[in-house]
């Protein structure tokens, strides 16, 4: 056995390892895994092939071995491309493949020539590894951690260029070497390189999977399982977040107290399911009022809150305003009697209330639930303001 044919039979033992791990990610399903899984079986396919190649008829030795790990890189660019989104069409990875694999040919039967082999193998690795990592650059979204997209976005342009520097010297050494196994200080770095390639990319990958899941991890924590706004307790610590930042720089703090009206009515007449979709009615209105710096809570059964940093009594009033008119607009569940006067039958009461100087949470917290039992003792669907 020669050094390179060892290197090739260490790379499809990785393969291996790559597939055991992904295995417990698949079960997740999340997105890419399953193209991942395909790379590496794939791959270790090609590296046997590479491995035994001087045992093996042509055939195998020069189309089949790169053609499959064609395919396995080319799977690996699937893989991220569905993690970060619409994945590309199918017709596109087909082509490309079949496209190579003829170039594989042409310069194997008509042109036999090992430099040109490896200079099409070489061109079409960067090409796919350059747009791994375009791919990866741009899936990082907010809240995710950089290390993970960083550490696949280099190692796919290292590994690219790595390419483009083999082809560059197969095109200066044309004719030098005349076998992927012949033992030349250059196969052995190249090679050794290259067969990093595939468990290199898969530990990005799975750094980028893992890094997803503590997010979700972290949202299914902080959301309520209903409606999806933020829970009570990351409220709260939001707010005291908030109110550290307003003594000692100064800036205006507002608090909305939100209840939904007529509830029980709404419970007794049609059930607890009717009750909890105007619930998650409420939320999603909310998610088209509130901005991204506002924090938006369910705070109990029927009771959200929502805190607007930045923001004095004058827009604040505007918000709620502007949240409780589009709740009166919803439609009601059919057959939910309208409310006093022709009322809407769905509403809401808000309690609105300014972080005054020298104010401690709680005292923030009693004047926004003052306000609100004002404004449901008014009759509901309106906005009280503390002190008013």
């Amino acid at each position: 056995m020669t050094v390179l044919s060892g290197i090739f039979l260490v790379s499809a033992c990785l393969c291996i390892l790559m597939l055991v791990v992904l295995s417990a990610l698949d079960r997740r399903d999340e997105p890419g895994v399953a193209e991942w899984m395909m790379a590496n079986a794939v791959g270790f396919a090609s590296f046997i092939l590479y491995a035994l190649g001087r045992q093996l008829p042509p055939l195998l030795a020069y189309e089949a071995a790169n053609a499959t790990y064609a395919l396995a890189t080319l799977a690996t660019l699937a893989g991220f491309r569905r993690f970060s989104g619409p994945p590309a069409s199918m017709t596109v990875y087909a082509v490309s493949l079949v496209l190579f694999t003829v170039a594989i040919a042409l310069f194997h039967y008509k042109y036999d020539s090992f430099a040109l082999r490896t200079i099409a193998v070489s061109t079409f690795q960067t090409v796919v590894l350059a747009s791994i990592a375009g791919t990866v650059f741009q899936a990082k979204g907010a809240g995710h951690s950089r290390y993970p997209y960083l550490f696949t976005v280099s190692a796919a342009t290292i590994f690219a260029l790595g390419n483009a520097v083999r082809a560059v010297v197969h095109v200066a050494q044309s004719g030098a070497v005349s076998s992927l196994l012949q033992p030349s200080p250059w196969s052995v770095f190249f090679i050794s390189a290259g067969a990093l390639v595939l468990p290199t990319l898969t530990f990005g990958s799975m750094m980028m999977v893992h890094d997803r899941m503590l997010i979700h991890a972290a949202n299914a924590a902080s959301r309520d399982f209903l409606t999806g706004a933020l829970t009570r307790e990351i409220f709260l610590e939001r707010l005291e977040r908030e109110w550290v930042r307003c003594r000692s720089t100064g800036r205006k703090l507002s608090m909305l107290m939100i209840e939904v009206d007529r509830m029980q009515a709404l419970r007794a007449a049609f059930g607890n399911a009717a009750g909890d979709q105007v619930k998650v009615n409420v939320a999603l209105l909310a998610d088209g009022v509130f901005r991204s710096t506002d924090c938006f809570a369910r705070m109990g059964a029927a009771e959200f809150a929502a805190l607007l940093p930045q923001t004095g009594p004058a827009a604040a009033l505007k918000i709620a305003q502007r949240l409780r008119a589009r709740v009166a607009k919803t439609a009601a569940p059919a057959g939910f009697a309208s409310g006093p006067g022709g009322a809407p039958a769905c509403t809401i009461s808000i309690g609105l209330a300014v972080l005054r100087e020298g104010e401690s949470i709680p005292d923030l917290l009693a004047h926004a639930q003052k306000a609100l039992h004002a404004a449901k003792a008014a009759g509901g669907n309106r906005v009280e303001c503390a002190g008013a």
